[in-house]
Order: C-alpha cells, then structure tokens, then sequence
C-alpha cells in the first residue's frame, strides 16, 4: 500500500472530478448514522456488562443523566430519545470556545478533578471510535470495489476524493492499490505504513477536512503520524502509554473536528488540509456528492463550495447520489431543498443508491 505524506505539488494531472464522501456512504458499509451512535454504543455496553473502564462508563453516565436527562444504564434504550452526536460534543465544544461550564462540569479550576469537559470530550470521540470500529470491522467493500472500477477504466488518476468522515473506508480502498500514491495533502510520519517517497506514481488525493480516526497529533511537537487504522487511534485512546510523542514524551490527541457549528478548525495540519481541497476543487468540472444530505451545521463546507462556485467563471456540474432502499418522499424533498437553496437549480439528484454508483461509476462520470 502506498501513502504519500509529503505536501509538495501535483503535477501533470488536470483533475476533472472530485467525489465527495458523507456518512451515508459509510452507512452502505454498516456504520451506524450520527443519530444511532449513542444508542449502539450503551446497549452493547450493557449487553457485554463491559465495565472494565469505570470512570468512562461513570462520567457519560453523569453527563448524559444530568444534560439530558438519560440513565443509559437503566432506562430502556429502545424508547429513549438520544441526542444527536452534534448536540452532545457540541455543548461542550461551545463552553470551551465561551471559557464557560455547566454545573459539576468544569472547563478548568484548581480542583484535582477539574477539566471534566475536556475528558467527557475525549470519551464521546473515544465512544464514536469504539462504534465504528466494530462495525466497520467486517466491511461489504464498497469503496474499494468504487476504487477499483474507476481504475479499470482509467479514471482514477483524474479523481479527487473528499470526506467528512472519520472511518478509513475510502484510506484503506486507495492506500491498496499498487499503482497510485495516496496524499492526505499534508506532511506527516507514518505508522506501519510503506514510505514511498522517490516513487514516481500517479498520485491520488484524499482530503478529510473534518480529520480522521487514524491521525495522531502531537500539540507540543505539533507533528501529526497516520497510524494503521481507526483501531490503532482507538488504542491511543483508551490506554495513554502508547499515545506518547516518541520526540518529547506528550499525549498525542486525536484530529476529529465533530459535525457541530462551533467547528475548531484551528489545528495547522487541517489548515492545509482545507487550502489544497480548495485548490484542488478549482480544477474540476464536476462534483460528485455520496451519501452527504448537505447539513445545515456544516458551515464549513459550504463556504468552500460557494468560493467554488463563485471563482469560476462556467458552471459546476454537481451530481448528487443519495438514495437508499425506504428513504421516504419528505427526506428526499427537505434535502433536495437544501441542495438546491445553497448551490442552485441545475444540481442532478440521481436515482441511484451508494452500491449502485460503486458497481457502475461510470453511469455518472
């Protein structure tokens, strides 16, 4: 498998489409939607009686039971209404941002318990990860049967792939294939991954402007290594021996920015992350979005498609393909809104579903 880590130019490759990957694409391979996460996670939970982290366990118990006012290890989980993963980091990402706290939940004091936002933090990306490792564990392939049709017919090399989601799906997919270099479009060091600087290969790139499951940064070095995948990130998290920096010894963190509105998106490897999507985006004529229903918190997003749209000076094709079995008229009409609200008349709603436009990506591009 073939990584490239460098930030340096592409050259030579004239990119004609770009393939932007939401959750429902993830969701076509068994990962759980954003809305089932908190569910999933605390009924297997309760289902294993896995209570080897009590703290963890203990301090979501008080969070969820004080904010929202769910016992998740009592109440029936089949009838309670969870809040959303959005809803649940982004209080806290948003009294971080004010320096502000919630009683019993602290940003920082001088207490030796203190900064108990920061941990609870910590264990809902803890939590997501755990979620999307077990069901992302055993896979359909559907990325990487997408990966591979577009390089039986030649188009790999001419794609540019984006994604707000977390999993390595789509990493895995490109990162094993022989004939092309995978670039997050950043520099970074790599765990247990083939080096392949000095390789003259088509390169391939791959921005996660929301950060990933397999990124590990250092805040003191300010140095970022990809590790094999989300279950080494998900080892960094739970035990903190091995999430030290080998230079200086620091907790490394994760690079997750949730889908919240109060997105941090100050973190420099995301910076230039977001730079060459932009850059990249210029050079396309068509824009290809997979399981994105174009929500409202992602700001972000949006912004980078409308310097889009508006620095070009001939039209945006935009093709959108998100349909799945029992998706209900009402659903479809909302996010057509959306859609069309924000970027125009003239975008395609495809009938196809996510398994559909792998086997025959060709239909679209």
């Amino acid at each position: 498998m073939h990584i490239m880590v460098c930030s340096g130019e592409i050259k030579n490759c004239m990119m004609k489409t770009a393939i932007f990957f939401g959750g429902g694409a993830s969701a076509a391979e068994g990962a759980p939607v954003q809305s089932m996460l908190f569910r999933k996670y605390f009924k297997a939970l309760r289902e294993k009686k896995d209570y080897s982290d009590i703290k963890r366990v203990n301090e979501l118990r008080a969070y969820f039971k004080q904010m929202f006012y769910i016992d998740v290890l009592n109440d029936d989980l089949d009838t309670v209404e969870f809040p959303t993963f959005e809803e649940a980091i982004g209080l806290l990402d948003l009294a971080v941002r004010k320096r502000q706290s919630f009683k019993n939940f602290d940003l920082e004091n001088i207490a030796s318990d203190c900064n108990r936002i920061g941990f609870i933090r910590q264990y809902l990306v803890l939590l997501m990860a755990e979620v999307l490792e077990d069901k992302t564990s055993i896979v359909k392939g559907l990325h990487r049967l997408l990966v591979d049709r577009l390089g039986d017919l030649g188009y790999l090399t001419e794609m540019v792939f984006l994604s707000t989601n977390y999993d390595v799906l789509i990493d895995r997919a490109l990162a094993g294939r022989e004939d092309i270099v995978l670039d997050y479009g950043m520099e970074c060091s790599l765990s247990r991954f083939d080096d392949c600087h000095g390789k003259r290969m088509p390169v391939v790139p791959l921005y996660k402007v929301h950060g990933s499951l397999n990124w590990s940064y250092c805040p003191a070095c300010n140095s970022l290594n990809v590790v094999e995948d989300e279950k080494g990130m998900l080892k960094l998290l739970a035990d903190p021996s091995p999430a030290l920096c080998s230079r200086c010894r620091s907790v490394k963190t994760p690079v997750i920015v949730p889908p919240t509105y109060f997105k941090d998106m100050s973190n420099s490897f995301l910076t230039i992350v977001w730079h060459k999507a932009e850059a990249s985006l210029k050079d396309i004529g068509h824009l290809i979005f997979c399981g994105y229903s174009f929500p409202d918190a992602d700001m972000h997003i949006k912004y980078l498609l409308k310097r889009i749209q508006t620095s070009r000076d001939d039209q945006l094709k935009i093709t959108v393909i998100n349909n799945y079995p029992g998706k209900e008229t009402e659903t479809c009409e909302e996010e057509k809104n959306r859609y069309m609200r924000f970027l125009g008349t003239h975008v395609c709603f495809a009938k196809d579903t996510f398994e559909e436009f792998c086997e025959h990506p060709e239909m679209h591009i």
